[in-house]
């Protein structure tokens, strides 16, 4: 008896993807639903994250800064939101301890703050560990993330997602027509080659005119082709995020992404400077503009610093613009401001248009508070290996931080239209299954 490739890898194929459905149908639909997150967590979150817009100015960022630290001192908050929108109110988080630190310090009982921007008062504070309905959207994600079974749950999806990864390649061979095997000439061989791609066609199509069996066929097909890339970069992402074991290495190898100690290595030299001296009119004038002085004189820089909490966000994101705007790029979107308090600098993430994604892709400007002097500028997309820019572009289409406005929205429509498009595949893949072991119990009765 031969070995036949085809009815391996559909054995493979059907089985692997019956012990994946449920896993895929729970992260697909939680999937869908983030795609959305941040507009979902608003409506279920409205008490806290929504406030009435008035005709009166806010209150500065770093005002609500300080009613923030003075409300709960015990905690640290080093990081700011850059704007807030009219109708929201500002959201501070709770520094999250790392490594040792986070051993010898007890765990804060809330991760956020939200003050209204308009008066000051904190409206109340937020832990999203708790099971409430303001929640919803956290637990949708810790559900997607790891089923809500922690390290557990990641490791399960890791395998999950790793064979499905397999199982992508698998499923595009299996759409393949089957080899004609024919006696003929060599020219009615050619000819048969030569309509491939026309036998391969139906398996692109969907009929809509006929039984259920004939359409769950069809669209177990279809969508599996014609959104074959997304569900590849989709499926392969997911390992990364679960399952670095494997992730790595084959990164490593196929696209030269960077190891752990070459990245900490290459992160240790020094980035590329810009202005080592602030220039003090552009400093004089966005101090004049929030009603401070910035000390333009070295004598005052030794006691007042050039940057403080009050102008940090004018002075950095005007640096950043002009930082950007030397390299022909333009700053789409300010991400956040913190400050390092162990080095005395205020650091600014910001996404150009040449950035990939708002997380590992993005870029940063370090400023020295004390004399203003930009320390670091860091462009996200000129600091990447090509290795490093696959791998943020994957987590990024993963997470949907693609483009803004309408073209934001059109991917968040789409990347929910995935997860559903996910969710029939695995209904279908369950339905076929289940059709064809009726027909092989009958088919084995008749022969009895």
């Amino acid at each position: 008896m031969s070995f036949n490739p085809r009815q391996a890898c559909l054995w493979i194929h059907r089985y692997t993807g019956l012990a994946m459905a449920a896993f895929l149908i729970i992260a697909s639909i939680t999937g869908a639903l983030l795609a959305f997150h941040d507009e979902l967590d608003d409506v279920f979150n409205h008490k806290l994250a929504q406030v009435d817009a008035q005709n009166i100015p806010q209150l500065p960022i770093a005002t609500l800064h300080d009613r923030v630290v003075s409300a709960y001192p015990q905690h640290t908050f080093s990081s700011m939101p850059t704007s807030i929108a009219m109708d929201r109110s500002a959201v501070f988080s709770v520094d999250r301890a790392r490594g040792k630190a986070a051993q010898n310090q007890p765990k804060a009982p809330f991760q956020e703050v939200y003050v209204n921007p308009y008066d000051g008062n904190i409206i109340g504070t937020r832990d999203k560990d708790q099971w409430a309905l303001h929640n919803t959207m956290w637990k949708v994600f810790w559900l997607h993330r790891d089923l809500l079974l922690g390290d557990i749950g990641k490791w399960v999806l890791g395998i999950v997602s790793l064979v499905w990864t397999i199982n992508c390649f698998i499923g595009f061979y299996l759409t393949f027509p089957r080899a004609v095997r024919s006696n003929k000439t060599k020219q009615a061989s050619n000819k048969k080659r030569a309509s491939l791609f026309k036998r391969w066609l139906p398996a692109w199509k969907i009929r809509r005119k006929t039984n259920l069996f004939k359409l769950s066929y069809d669209l177990h097909h279809a969508f599996g082709l014609w959104l074959w890339g997304m569900l590849f970069a989709i499926a392969w992402s997911s390992v990364g995020f679960n399952l670095q074991q494997v992730y790595r290495p084959v990164m490593q190898a196929v696209v030269g992404l960077e190891g752990r100690g070459e990245k900490q290595e290459k992160s240790k030299k020094p980035r590329e400077k810009v202005g080592q001296t602030a220039n003090a009119d552009r400093g004089a004038r966005i101090g004049a503009a929030k009603g401070e002085t910035l000390g333009n004189e070295a004598s005052n820089v030794d006691t007042v610093d050039v940057v403080n909490k009050a102008n940090s966000i004018a002075y950095l994101s005007e640096h950043a613009d002009i930082a950007a705007k030397s390299k022909g790029m333009r700053v789409q979107q300010l991400l956040g401001i913190r400050w390092v308090e162990d080095e005395g600098q205020w650091q600014l993430r910001f996404k150009t248009d040449r950035d990939i994604g708002k997380k590992g892709g993005a870029s940063s400007i370090t400023v020295d508070a004390r004399t203003g002097n930009i320390e670091r500028v860091n462009f996200g997309y000129q600091s990447s290996s090509f290795g490093s820019k696959t791998d943020q572009w994957l987590s990024t289409l993963h997470m949907g931080h693609i483009s803004q406005g309408i073209g934001h929205l059109l991917y968040q429509i789409f990347l929910a239209l995935i997860g559903l498009a996910v969710t029939i595949l695995s209904i279908t893949g369950v339905y076929l299954w289940w059709k064809g072991r009726q027909q092989r119990l009958k088919a084995l009765q008749k022969s009895r």
